[in-house]
C-alpha cells in the first residue's frame, strides 16, 4: 500500500500545479466539445477519493447532489454557478484525499481482499483493494491527464516541464 500511496499524493500535488494559474472565471471553461473543464474534474477526484470511504465501510462526506453534479454520467457545464468556487472544490479535494489516505492506511487484509460489489469496474478490479488502488491511482492520474489537455487547449503551458 505504500506505493500506492506515494503515488497518490503524488497526483494531489500534481493537481496543485495544475490548479495554480487556472483563473476563478476560467473553471468552466468548454474550449472543446465534450471535454471535462477543471471545476468538473476536481469535483469528480473528490468524489472518486470519497468513495474510498464507502469501500471501507464508512459513510461518505459527499451527497447525491454532488453525485449527480460529478459522478459517472454526468456532463460538466460551462455555467459557473453550477459549481462552487474553486477554492471550496480545491478544499474538498484535500478533506477527502486526506480522509481516503486514512482509511487505505487503517485497512485491515480483509477489508482490501474483500469483492468488489460496486458496479465499478467489477472485472477489471475484483477486489476492494485492486478499485481502491485504481481510484488512489490510475483514476486520477487519467482526469488529470485530461486537465492537463485543457490547460494547452485553452493557451497554458506545462507545469512539469515536459
Amino acid at each position: 500500500m505504500n506505493s500506492t500511496l506515494n503515488a497518490f499524493r503524488f497526483t494531489q500535488q500534481y493537481a496543485l500545479l495544475l490548479m495554480k494559474d487556472i483563473d476563478e472565471s476560467e473553471m468552466t471553461k468548454l474550449p472543446h466539445p465534450g471535454m471535462n473543464h477543471p471545476a468538473w474534474i476536481l469535483g469528480h477526484l473528490a468524489l472518486a477519493a470519497d468513495l474510498a470511504a464507502s469501500l471501507l465501510g464508512e459513510e461518505m462526506g459527499t451527497d447525491d447532489a454532488w453525485m449527480q453534479t460529478y459522478g459517472p454520467g454526468s456532463t460538466p457545464v460551462d455555467d459557473r454557478g453550477t459549481y462552487p468556487s474553486k477554492a471550496e472544490l480545491l478544499q474538498k479535494l484535500e478533506s477527502t484525499c486526506e480522509r481516503a489516505e486514512s482509511l487505505a492506511i487503517g485497512a485491515s487484509q480483509d477489508q482490501l481482499v474483500a469483492a468488489n460489489e460496486t458496479p465499478f469496474f467489477p472485472k477489471q478490479f475484483p477486489t476492494v483493494g485492486d478499485l481502491l488502488t485504481h481510484l488512489l491511482t490510475t483514476h486520477a492520474a487519467m482526469h488529470l491527464g485530461q486537465l492537463s489537455a485543457w490547460r494547452r487547449t485553452v493557451g497554458k503551458g506545462s507545469v512539469l516541464g515536459i
